[in-house]
């Protein structure tokens, strides 16, 4: 990515990126891939996040992942925010 390449010379920090728009939600191995590639030094995963509020965990362990529910995104209770589970340890 030619313009990843100039943003990284002209700019000395750490460079963010956000590969989930248009409704995608950005997996554990895109955001590596990105990573791998020296596109990114971090990817923003914030559906994922959301919806696995221990996803570090997940990702690190390889463990299924709860699916957003992006009917309840942006609206005005908790719900679809604050309720989804942490995973069961067996």
């Amino acid at each position: 990515m030619e313009l990843v390449q100039e943003l990284r010379r002209r700019f000395d920090g750490k460079l963010i990126v956000n590969s989930g728009f248009e409704g995608q939600q950005t997996t554990r191995e895109q955001a590596l891939q990105q990573i791998e590639a020296g596109h990114a030094d971090a990817v923003v995963v914030g559906r994922a996040l959301i919806a696995n509020p221990d996803l570090v965990e997940r990702w690190q362990g390889g463990h299924p992942e709860n699916e957003p529910r992006p009917e309840l995104f942006y609206s005005s209770v908790a719900e679809g925010y604050t309720d989804y589970p942490f995973r069961q340890l067996s």
